[in-house]
């Protein structure tokens, strides 16, 4: 038990030290058309699962004293106490929603993500990795310190407002309900549309931190409720073609991010997706030369830019694109001419030179 325990943790450890060099999984692959998985979730899931149910039942009895601090990856960067144990055996599982009350202290003393009542949908990414983590190895009911580093909190951009770089945060969090997440064929087409975009802009939030691979996982998820097929005869015309509209601008955001990864294959499947129903969308078009362009189809990306530019002539950055593309042809079309001068001389064999004068007898 103490060897697989063991295991467990190195494997935590090392995916963080991944991440942390930019080497993750996800990325590695992304030229193999793959994107990240709601699976990747589960898994990392049940490895800190392995890791409370060692600490808890292991036998350690400093581990099991309520209020000890307990170093749940075995890093130091993200700590757990236990202040009011819960329900026993009802811990949330991934895709639940969760409903908590937090309080976030900063070492100033200054108090950040204070909520009394917030829902989430634990393993989507709606919350900090840190909180994520945390809340599935609580019981309902539960009452926790959490003492968060940098790297599971808003590592070293802060969040923009109170929250500065590089901030550990200790939380106080009370896991106050669970509930199963609702199957999406039951859920209304308002709903969908509200669940959907949250997510999309959730997505939108992790893209402007830098973090491209949780924003593709956010904007998958946003495609599930932003879908047509789960419609039902009450649906109205103009709510169908919202959700529609919607759903474009997800995949147009995914290509975003997936062009960002290098998942060329993948990103060209996103805004074919939205070329497909809207075939004008200049976007798209846009975001589609620069695709073909980055897997070498230089002229296939100057005619998307040309064609981008016929419907938004006043387009800046389609302009600058297009002009920068046209002289990095005409650059290659000189080099190749050059190139193909040079071969032409190798190749050439220099004509010999005649002597002068009458051609020599040969005597018999």
């Amino acid at each position: 038990m103490e060897e697989s325990i063991e295991k467990t943790k190195e494997s935590v450890q090392e995916e963080i030290k991944d991440q942390e060099s930019g080497k993750t999984e996800d990325h590695e692959d992304s030229k193999k058309i793959k994107v990240p998985d709601p699976s990747m979730h589960e898994e990392h899931d049940e490895k800190i699962q392995t890791l409370e149910t060692a600490d808890t039942t292991g036998g350690d009895e400093q581990s099991i004293i309520e209020g000890a601090w307990a170093d749940v990856l075995g890093s130091g960067q993200l700590k757990k106490k236990t202040i009011k144990k819960g329900t026993p055996n009802a811990r949330p599982v991934t895709s639940e929603i969760c409903t908590i009350k937090i309080s976030g202290e900063l070492a100033d003393g200054t108090f950040v993500d204070v909520k009394d009542k917030f829902s989430f949908q634990l393993g989507d990414l709606e919350v900090i990795q840190g909180i994520d983590l945390i809340v599935a190895l609580m019981d309902c009911g539960e009452i926790s310190q959490v003492e968060v580093a940098p790297r599971f909190a808003y590592g070293s951009l802060g969040n923009g407002k109170d929250i500065p770089p590089d901030a550990t945060i200790l939380y106080t969090i009370e896991l106050l309900e669970i509930s199963k997440e609702e199957d999406l064929e039951l859920v209304n087409i308002d709903e969908r549309l509200r669940i959907g975009n949250a997510k999309r802009e959730r997505g939108n939030w992790w893209y402007s931190r830098g973090d491209f691979t949780s924003s593709i996982q956010c904007y998958r998820r946003a495609l599930d409720y932003l879908d047509t097929e789960n419609e039902t005869e009450t649906d109205s015309p103009e709510k169908l073609q919202e959700i529609l509209d919607d759903r474009l601008k997800v995949y147009n955001n995914m290509a975003a991010a997936q062009m960002k990864i290098e998942a060329y294959d993948a990103a060209l499947k996103s805004v074919d997706n939205v070329l497909r129903c809207q075939k004008d969308n200049v976007k798209a078009i846009y975001r589609k030369s620069k695709i073909v362009t980055a897997m070498g189809k230089m002229n296939e990306g100057i005619a998307l830019l040309e064609r981008a530019l016929h419907l938004d002539p006043s387009s800046k950055i389609v302009q600058q694109d297009l002009m920068r593309l046209q002289a990095k042809q005409k650059l290659e079309v000189q080099k190749e001419k050059s190139l193909y001068k040079k071969m032409f001389n190798l190749n050439s064999t220099p004509t010999p030179k005649t002597s002068q004068g009458k051609p020599k007898v040969k005597l018999t």
